[in-house]
């Protein structure tokens, strides 16, 4: 009797069950699932409650999870703004030491020169140049001037003027041939050469000079318009062989082509 009352009970279990999960489906017990969805969301927000501490206190408060997924986005926003602020101030700084320093060498040279900003650049193994604007270039900027940075670091010439837009083209470019000389004993001398990845080479060094790591680099002031004693880079390996008349020396340039923001170009160093 009790086994028939048990089955009986089972069945009955089974069909209410079977009666609500095809209500569920059709969607005839909306007008009850709906208020109960409502209700058992809001009793969740307890599961969303963040603790912060504050010295010795703990501060605790509760969101739901429309509050918290809009606090996420907005504490993103913000750190966004940092990282842009950051990077931004950072350029400030970085260009603002450099102003100094062009300034500093400046002051102790009685020269005519302009200074801009890099307003665009082509740097790769076939071509290394970087743009700058000035009004009336074409008025003021003569082809060939030299183009310096920092305190006084040779980068390159000035290879084009079309109107505002002065085009540098810079050490390591492979057209670029310049005058340099060694600050040894010898005050040897050569010619500085682009077109080999970021280093450059001072070629046509006489065999019985003597060069060695280290040694500063300048410009010679043999080429035109550029004046002696701009510093370039320092030698990084010398090249030689026993029956050649000249030998090479391999530099490191001081002023990364990629790190360029602002130069100024020498158009008048006659007065020193």
């Amino acid at each position: 009797m009790q086994n028939v009352r048990f089955f009986r009970s089972l069945f009955l279990l089974i069909g209410v069950l079977l009666v609500v999960i095809i209500l569920h489906v059709v969607g005839a017990l909306r007008f009850i699932e709906d208020p109960l969805t409502k209700l058992f969301y809001k009793g969740s927000g307890a599961l969303y409650t963040v603790h912060v501490l504050q010295g010795d206190d703990t501060l605790s408060e509760t969101f739901t999870g429309e509050e918290l997924q809009s606090a996420y986005i907005a504490l993103q926003e913000l750190y966004t703004k940092q990282v842009v602020d950051r990077s931004e101030i950072i350029q400030l700084q970085q260009e603002n030491q450099n102003l100094i320093q062009q300034l500093q060498f400046f002051s102790e040279k009685n020269w005519t020169y302009y200074t801009a900003r890099v307003t665009g650049k082509q740097i790769d193994p076939f071509e290394s140049t970087v743009l700058l604007y000035f009004e009336h270039a074409d008025e003021t900027i003569p082809l060939g001037s030299p183009a310096i940075t920092q305190e006084g670091i040779f980068i390159g010439t000035v290879a084009a003027v079309e109107g505002n837009i002065v085009t540098v083209r810079l050490l390591d470019d492979g057209r670029t041939k310049v005058g340099a000389a060694l600050l040894n004993e010898e005050k040897t001398i050569g010619i500085a050469e682009g077109g080999y990845g970021k280093s450059i080479r001072m070629n046509f060094i006489p065999q019985n000079e003597k060069v060695v790591a280290g040694d500063i680099v300048v410009t010679s002031g043999l080429s035109p318009e550029i004046p002696y004693g701009l510093p370039i880079g320092t030698v990084e390996a010398i090249e030689k062989e026993p029956y050649e008349p000249f030998q090479s020396a391999v530099l490191s340039p001081l002023a990364a082509p990629n790190t360029l923001q602002i130069l100024s170009i020498v158009v008048d160093s006659s007065h020193t």
